[in-house]
């Protein structure tokens, strides 16, 4: 499914064959991301991120566009909270073109101040434009109640005050200590040979070597400690047609011998139309366009979330809803055809997905990065088939049984509504 090596300069190297496809699909992958920041840091990798796009030594800012863009292909790149990911995709004969760009941007960035300066409001205009989104604020909000005082809690983008403090040295100390090839992953999918992408590399590192540190050795992050012992509920007052709603609970790590319980549990109350929340809320109700649920899974904590956009006048039922059907997977086992269908769900919809040399690209690569196995898809696929009604309810139990929850709430919420909404949640028994 995938080749795995390493070059004489520390960077690991991967690919996935996908013989039938004309296009390839590159990530460079850094261990780096919000976790890693301290908090007079928050949001320098992603200030980082957007400033290797601003030009290298070798090329400008249009000259880095321009190369990928001018031969059909796309450049991207984005940080989350434990990895960062520069990626391209390009028709197959343009993989050297495209790895030669990515590599320059990252090991050689020319970071100047007239960038940073410009970087810091682009980026302050991508925070008003997430933040004037009620379902984004909610979701900020309910990140700062889950992990308190910790990384996680924090926005990726940074705030005003710590981007405004982040000058011209601090980047390239940041990139020292993180973007050392010893940090670093290649991952190409498409109709690529392994022996062939370690040649072009090679060739490429020839004529540009970087920097690198034999003894690097990343250090981590903090881990997260969760002390939270009651429901927790936020009001953000805003005048807006609807009452923005996301609800999260502390849940499983991304390891944890339970994950795919958990997300047959997910697939079941909100991946898609057909789950019942869709069907409770939208369907029955009318109560909402939109509601789903969300799994977050990080190296040693996670959350299960739901989110909606109901109908302001039915933001307290609405709530009462979402609870009893959390409720409802905690004291009864799911039927036998519900639960034939979330596995048929997700199957088909993990193998769909890794057809494309992108999202094959991006679901190895994210695992690699993090040192962790890349299951075939059919171990995957047989671990689900193995997870039955029991486990289901194991793992509902085990997120949702103690009842404590954060509610974070954006929309025109009274007084009268808010107390409503801290009796369901203190009120909740499974």
């Amino acid at each position: 499914m995938y080749d795995l090596s390493e070059i004489e300069n520390g960077l690991k190297v991967a690919t996935c064959k996908l013989p039938n496809t004309r296009a390839v699909a590159i990530g460079l992958w850094v261990r780096t991301g919000g976790r890693y920041e301290q908090k007079n840091l928050n949001g320098i990798s992603h200030l980082f991120e957007h400033i290797v796009f601003k030009g290298s030594q070798k090329r400008s800012y249009r000259k880095i566009k321009e190369s990928i863009e001018g031969v059909g292909g796309m450049l991207n790149g984005f940080t989350s909270e434990e990895v960062t990911c520069f990626l391209a995709k390009v028709m197959e004969k343009h993989l050297p073109l495209a790895l030669d760009v990515l590599l320059d941007m990252l090991l050689n960035p020319l970071i100047r101040q007239i960038d940073i300066d410009k970087e810091r409001l682009v980026i302050f205009e991508e925070i008003k434009m997430y933040f004037d989104l009620p379902h984004h604020l909610a979701y900020d909000n309910l990140q700062k109640m889950l992990w308190p005082r910790h990384a996680l809690g924090r926005n990726l983008a940074g705030e005003v005050g710590t981007l405004n403090k982040i000058n011209k040295e601090q980047l390239p100390q940041y990139k020292k200590k993180y973007y050392d090839l010893n940090n670093m992953l290649v991952c190409v999918s498409g109709n690529i040979e392994h022996s062939n992408l370690l040649k072009m590399l090679k060739r490429i590192f020839k004529l540009n070597p970087g920097n690198n540190s034999p003894g690097y050795r990343n250090r981590g992050f903090a881990p997260v400690i969760t002390r939270q012992k009651v429901s927790c509920v936020s009001i953000i007052s805003k005048q807006t047609q609807q009452s923005h709603l996301v609800l999260g609970a502390h849940a499983l790590k991304r390891g944890h011998p339970l994950r795919y319980a958990l997300t047959i549990l997910h697939i079941i109350l909100g991946a898609n139309m057909s789950s019942r929340l869709f069907n409770e809320m939208r369907e029955k109700r009318g109560y909402a366009y939109e509601v789903a649920t969300l799994i977050k899974g990080f190296d040693d904590t996670g959350a299960f979330i739901v989110h909606a956009g109901v109908v302001n006048k039915k933001l307290v039922n609405a709530c009462g809803l979402i609870l009893k059907e959390l409720k409802k997977t905690c004291n009864h086992p799911v039927k036998d055809r519900e639960l034939a269908r979330a596995k048929e769900y997700f199957s088909g919809q993990m193998l769909m997905a890794l057809d494309d040399a992108l999202e094959r690209m991006i679901w190895v690569g994210e695992k690699l990065i993090n040192r962790r196995k890349v299951l075939h898809p059919n171990e995957i696929i047989k671990s689900i088939e193995a997870v039955t009604p029991d486990d289901i309810m194991k793992v509902a139990n085990l997120i949702f049984k103690k009842g404590i929850f954060n509610l974070s709430v954006v929309g025109p919420v009274d007084e009268t509504k808010n107390k409503k909404l801290v009796g369901l949640l203190k009120g909740f028994k499974s």
